[in-house]
């Protein structure tokens, strides 16, 4: 190969490599923020990580329906897939997704190992 050609695919794979890094940080740079902090401001299309208490769980194949809550006020949550283990009513779950509407549709489900009193006390 021509010292020309390889400067141009040298050139292109770096281009390359800075876009999917740009576009996978903007994913992770996703605001947490609480359903209190949802129903306030206008989230509306963008990226959020939801954090808060499962309520009125519903799964029907691999789709589950929920309500995450802080206690002010509660959020809609959908998710497609497979939903973690630990996930139950009462836990503590960062639904990571978009904002549609009043509901947050989840692609990503994280279940907190242990919250308030269920934590060891060595943990503490």
């Amino acid at each position: 190969m021509r010292r020309k050609n390889k400067l141009l695919v040298t050139v292109v794979g770096v281009l390359v490599l800075l876009g999917v890094l740009g576009v996978s940080s903007m994913n992770a740079s996703a605001a947490f923020v609480s359903p209190t902090q949802l129903s306030d401001d206008d989230y509306d299309g963008e990226w959020v990580n939801l954090e808060g208490s499962v309520q009125n769980l519903e799964t029907q194949g691999q789709r589950a329906t929920f309500e995450v809550t802080d206690g002010n006020h509660s959020t809609r949550v959908v998710y497609e897939g497979t939903l973690p283990e630990t996930m139950g009513e009462n836990r503590i779950v960062v639904a990571k997704g978009r904002v549609e509407g009043d509901t947050l549709v989840a692609k990503q489900l994280s279940v907190r190992a242990h919250e308030g009193s269920e934590r060891p006390p060595e943990a503490r």
